[in-house]
């Protein structure tokens, strides 16, 4: 580091579900060195707290901006002398262009996810407006993949020339072990595949193909980790259609626990930043399935750690999860190379080292 004094840092995210983004953000307020100070802003949940403290948080309200927030952040910046305000996602990053008008901090924004094709074209038009507008006042702009940063372009979202690409890490773990129990030798047969999906239950995740993916293949079981507002709606979905072999565990504090006894990883997404249930997937070994939409596209080696495949035509899915269940030597491959690639293009050090180098470059 070049810089010796203390560098304080405001990481604010106005998501109360613990989502990619906090989850991306707490990880990186974690881990930063000693020359970092870091204080949060984001709405009240439960699963925040080991996070918070009364000296390092600030509550706002959910997806919304109000004039007590935007006046209690000012405040809560001035005296705690913050050096970088760190927006997370779209809601945070109007927060902060709105402070920011009072304040002129550096300012850094991170799209975690751009979803213009999933609005109208009002919607859209009305984005891109306020994007060329406020989005000068940024000192920085970060996606978390490279694909998010083409699809801006592409987008004609304006981006400005400070930009990075910082990829999402995780923490490296042990590859999953093969385990064959004593029942499975004596009785010579190998237990059923396992197919895991870790995601919040939204409309984002398209859990419902998921269900689709599963009726075709009875054979094979599927374990859903997660939870949020659609969650009743699947749950009653697999009851109406009696698919037997999709099983709801709700929300896990340690998902690894289920990753270690699973065998591919699936994700249905119709959009992501860069997904760190991927990524945790591919931290253990495992191969991954996933619609080949902006993020997932950056995770997976087609052919090599997984299959990538169209969303609009989830038959593909079916065939490559097929084909995985019946060749254990093929699952091996893709997941050895799914462990490698992760350690190496998205490992929780390489994170915050590339964060680190970028809040100190500033001073």
């Amino acid at each position: 580091m070049k810089f010796e004094k203390e560098i304080n840092i405001l990481m604010i995210s106005s998501n109360a579900d613990l989502g990619g983004g906090p989850k991306q953000m707490f990880c990186l307020g974690e881990s930063l060195n000693k020359c970092f100070r870091v204080f949060y802003a984001i709405p009240k949940n439960n699963n925040y707290s080991i996070y918070l403290n009364a000296e390092n948080y600030i509550e706002i309200s959910e997806r919304k901006i109000t004039p007590k927030d935007i006046f209690n952040l000012i405040k809560f910046i001035r005296d705690n002398n913050v050096d970088i305000i760190h927006a997370h996602g779209k809601g945070a990053g109007v927060l902060s262009r709105i402070i920011n008008l009072f304040l002129q901090k550096k300012l850094i924004y991170t799209f975690h996810g751009i979803h213009i094709k999933c609005h109208s074209y009002l919607t859209n038009c009305i984005y891109l407006i306020y994007e060329f507008v406020f989005g000068r006042i940024d000192t920085h702009k970060i996606f978390v993949a490279e694909s998010e940063k083409l699809y801006a372009r592409k987008s004609n979202i304006y981006i400005s020339n400070n930009i990075s690409v910082i990829n999402n890490g995780v923490e490296n773990r042990l590859i999953k072990a093969k385990k064959i129990s004593t029942n499975d030798i004596k009785n010579n047969h190998i237990k059923k595949i396992t197919v895991i999906s870790v995601c919040r239950f939204v409309e984002q995740k398209n859990i419902k193909d998921i269900l689709n993916i599963a009726k075709r293949i009875p054979e094979i079981e599927f374990k859903l980790v997660g939870y949020g507002k659609l969650w009743y709606e699947i749950k009653n979905l697999l009851s109406e259609f009696e698919i037997d072999n999709v099983k709801l565990f709700g929300m896990k504090k340690n998902v690894f626990e289920h990753l270690y006894y699973s065998d591919i990883y699936l994700s249905t997404s119709l959009y992501e930043g860069l997904p760190l249930s991927i990524l945790e997937a591919m931290s253990v070994g495992l191969p991954i399935i996933a619609s080949n939409v902006v993020g997932n596209l950056d995770t997976v080696e087609n052919g090599i750690t997984g299959y990538l495949y169209d969303l609009n035509d989830y038959s593909i899915a079916v065939k490559y999860l097929k084909k995985l269940a019946l060749d254990e030597s093929l699952r091996n491959f893709m997941g050895y190379n799914s462990f490698k690639r992760q350690r190496e293009f998205f490992s929780k050090e390489k994170m915050i080292s590339k964060y680190e180098n970028l809040y100190d470059s500033f001073f």
